[in-house]
């Protein structure tokens, strides 16, 4: 059965639209961690089982976040490898606790180091564009900006869920010159932009990455403009699976984010779609600024195939 901690938390994401796959992932796995805290199993293997399906359940939240699926994976594995050993219950759940706790702390590492390294990507005078919220992203640009470099920044709407509001109150909260466009005004305003700088929900072994909406669309209409193209993803965001061919789920929302209910029913013949996510080209990404460094998007089936052999190794 799922704790009613896991069924609040996918809950609160829905309700309260967490933004970032960063924040959604922390928010899962402290509820996987309390899950497994209260858990009144008898036996090992009985408390395994819970965790599983807590996790399955969880994944529920976000079908795109690598994070959030690395990381539930994670836990889930050192509980396998603990019970398999003789770990009782008791163990177990600090085992749950302590893998909980290393992935998240690990991923909050790799965003300071992100911000380090895609702050000297930034110049003194850029002008950057983005798109959706991004705990990278703003990291990047908050950093940039206490180095003294004086930044002006576009950011987007992006609609339906408007997640660019909450960009634009972090970033003026910061001192950071910046500019609330709507999402059909990228074209004009890409002219006057020096770099688009993204986050990514997951990045694939062929470099693409999985963003927010309209990512693809603004990353093209900035690769014809010659606008360089930067992707903020951790390592943590790679996809394994998609070196065997595996697809990125892309979710679909509610549609009354786009027509309330009541007026979509009074329109029989009219469906609306709400993809939350697309997959942006590599052709159209200059730079993928990672934890471990800058890496052109070829080179994402090398960080890739390393994760894929430390899990073989792990096993």
């Amino acid at each position: 059965m799922v704790h009613e901690d896991v069924l609040k938390t996918v809950e609160d994401v829905r309700i309260r639209q967490m933004r970032g796959g960063t924040i959604v992932t922390h928010a899962a796995l402290t509820s996987l961690c309390s899950a497994a805290i209260k858990s009144k199993a008898s036996s090992p293997q009985e408390f395994l089982t819970e965790l599983e399906e807590n996790s399955q359940y969880l994944t529920k939240i976000r079908a795109a976040s690598i994070p959030l699926a690395n990381g539930l994976r994670q836990v889930v594995s050192e509980a396998q490898k603990a019970t398999e050993g003789g770990s009782d219950v008791e163990k177990l759940k600090q085992i749950v606790s302590d893998a909980t706790m290393t992935f998240d702390r690990k991923l909050e590492e790799s965003i300071k180091e992100i911000a380090e390294i895609g702050a000297r990507r930034l110049k003194d005078g850029d002008v950057i564009m983005t798109h959706s919220y991004s705990s990278s992203v703003i990291a990047i640009l908050k950093r940039t900006h206490q180095q003294g470099k004086q930044l002006r920044v576009f950011v987007t709407e992006t609609r339906p869920e408007l997640e660019g509001r909450d960009v634009v109150r972090e970033l003026a909260a910061e001192g950071i010159d910046t500019t609330l466009i709507i999402d059909s005004a990228v074209s004009h305003f890409i002219e006057k932009s020096d770099k688009v700088l993204v986050g990514a929900e997951a990045v694939a072994a062929n470099g693409a990455i999985v963003n927010k909406i309209g990512t693809a669309t603004i990353a093209a209409v900035a690769h014809g403009a010659r606008v360089r193209v930067y992707a903020a993803a951790s390592t943590y965001k790679f996809s394994p699976e998609t070196m065997l061919g595996e697809l990125i789920e892309i979710e679909e929302r509610d549609p009354s984010y786009v027509l309330d209910d009541p007026e979509l029913r009074k329109m029989s013949k009219v469906t609306v779609r709400n993809p939350a996510f697309d997959v942006t080209s590599p052709q159209d990404i200059d730079l993928i600024i990672t934890e471990r460094g800058v890496i052109p998007p070829q080179a994402a089936i090398m960080i890739v195939r390393e994760q894929n052999s430390r899990t073989a190794f792990a096993t």
